[in-house]
């Protein structure tokens, strides 16, 4: 019985994430380069990015409560259709205005996501007795990066036709993904869920109780985990195509392709060595060999070597996002306000995340010179190596 029921939640958590992050990644490989082609300025361009992460910040509180009170599912009901409509603006209308709107709409949607299926997940894995399944977080994030792979592929190809079709192609999608989700659930014969303590008796709510998890040490491991590497990877993931497409002239295409490549193969190293590798170890390496590898970037100027180590910083961030998913299922396993423990991790390393975000920004502006941010962004990995005392070898 048990393993039925596994075999269910496993379906729904992957198809989910896959259809969802499909026609999300779609535009993660083009926003950048439709920017720049829109006349917007290298410099502006992080500026426009640090709304999405104002979004996030001021939607990740709510998003937990409304998740928790009303129902996962609604949740991500809303979350698809406000993502689909900032992209709809992106098309509209095309200015710095424009831009930073639709990014912050778009920062409110994913707050709406993050965190959300996995809540709902969990969830069903307690109501049904099922521990907590590492092999699944490996593999959700091994489908996660491929239906990344293909979607920003589809993006690409699509944007090199015509550069608004990418935007279409997600926003048609994801509009069209709660009539998808709840055929699935219905399906599998599941329903919606929400937390345990409002279903008891909403009136005993308290922000305190809610909040009794801080004390809680693997909670400050996820925090320092997602601070550190949503920190350090945000240049590599908003400048990507500025400096190895527009800067060094590889293949927009061929670039996407290869660092997707890499980062898939990360997150599958992360799920073949997990079961006999401490966490505590497979931090502390991954941390130094990333910082290297951003040092290094940063004094080389050979653009094949350049590519090559770019290829490396994107397998390690593979394996670390392996981790983190893995992280995040142990640690909100057994909570009852799931949702919102997950939003106060995304919510703070979201506000540190927009700092560094502007302080990106200036740093470019004054240096006029976007790789300095490789000194800067392995400065923040350095948050990583806080961790490691707060790591048990038997974690």
């Amino acid at each position: 019985m048990e393993k039925k029921y596994l075999f269910r939640i496993s379906v729904i958590f992957l198809i989910l994430t896959g259809y969802f992050t499909l026609f999300r990644s779609t535009m993660s490989g083009v926003f950048t380069i439709f920017y720049s082609t829109s006349g917007i300025s290298d410099a502006q361009i992080g500026s426009i990015k640090s709304f999405q992460n104002i979004g996030i910040m001021l939607g990740m509180l709510p998003a937990g409560y409304i998740s928790d009170k009303f129902g996962r599912l609604k949740v991500l009901t809303l979350s698809s259709c406000i993502i689909s409509f900032s992209f709809l603006l992106l098309v509209l209308f095309r200015s710095y205005l424009s831009f930073s709107c639709a990014e912050f709409i778009y920062g409110i949607g994913l707050a709406l996501n993050s965190g959300t299926l996995l809540a709902y997940i969990t969830e069903l894995q307690e109501e049904y007795s099922i521990e907590p399944d590492k092999k699944l977080m490996g593999m959700q994030v091994i489908v996660l990066n491929i239906t990344v792979l293909v979607g920003g592929n589809i993006g690409t190809w699509l944007f090199d036709v015509n550069h608004s079709l990418p935007i279409w192609f997600s926003t048609i999608g994801l509009f069209l993904y709660p009539i998808g989700m709840y055929s699935l659930i219905k399906y599998m014969n599941f329903s919606d869920n929400k937390s345990k303590t409002y279903a008891k008796k909403v009136n005993e709510y308290s922000f305190i109780k809610l909040l009794s998890f801080i004390k809680n040490r693997k909670f400050w491991i996820l925090l320092l985990l997602n601070i550190g590497y949503d920190c350090g990877t945000q240049f590599v993931l908003i400048y990507w195509s500025i400096i190895y497409v527009k800067n060094l002239h590889f293949n927009l295409t061929v670039v996407y392709t290869l660092f997707m490549c890499a980062f898939i193969l990360g997150t599958i190293i992360f799920s073949k060595i997990i079961i006999n590798t401490s966490l505590k170890r497979l931090l502390l390496v991954n941390t130094l060999c990333i910082m290297v590898a951003l040092i290094l970037s940063g004094m080389l100027t050979d653009k094949y070597i350049l590519l090559i180590l770019f290829l490396i910083i994107e397998l390690i961030m593979g394996i670390m996002s392996g981790q983190i998913s893995a992280t995040s299922n142990l640690a909100i396993y057994g909570e009852n306000n799931k949702s919102i423990m997950l939003s106060v991790v995304s919510f703070v390393a979201e506000i540190l995340v927009s700092i560094s975000l502007f302080i990106n920004d200036l740093l470019v502006k004054i240096s006029n010179n976007v790789n300095i941010l490789f000194w800067v962004s392995a400065c923040y990995f350095i948050i990583l190596l806080f961790v490691v005392p707060l790591v048990h070898y038997n974690d």
